[in-house]
């Protein structure tokens, strides 16, 4: 869905990653960023689908092989990804669905 708007969602129209007014979209993954931090929308987008493929590759939380169990915080882990991905869905709903009318992409929305 990003990759829809990614052309006019940038750092200037999108200093803040938000949900509209009321909501402001902080990082935090507790390495690079150990406090929530405000980053601009863009690199809000590009740093949660690294944080996310790094998890989805971590044997650990994915397991290929049947033989071995998902850890027990399974279900928290996913939650937290399909949470911050929500947040994208959100800030390109609200931000910029006058791109999304002009693409003709509203019904896939």
């Amino acid at each position: 869905m990003y990759g829809v708007i990614a052309e006019v969602c940038t750092k200037e129209s999108c200093p803040t990653m938000s949900g509209g007014s009321k909501y402001e979209y902080l990082w935090q993954d507790g390495a690079d960023y150990k406090k929530p931090t405000r980053i601009a929308a863009p690199d809000y987008m590009m740093l949660l689908m690294d944080w996310i493929e790094l998890r989805i590759n971590d044997e650990n939380i994915f397991p290929t092989s049947t033989n071995i169990p998902f850890p027990k915080d399974f279900r928290q882990i996913c939650k937290k990804i399909l949470t911050r991905l929500f947040r994208v869905f959100v800030h390109v709903y609200i931000h910029h669905f006058d791109r999304l009318i002009d693409i003709g992409a509203v019904r896939q929305v």
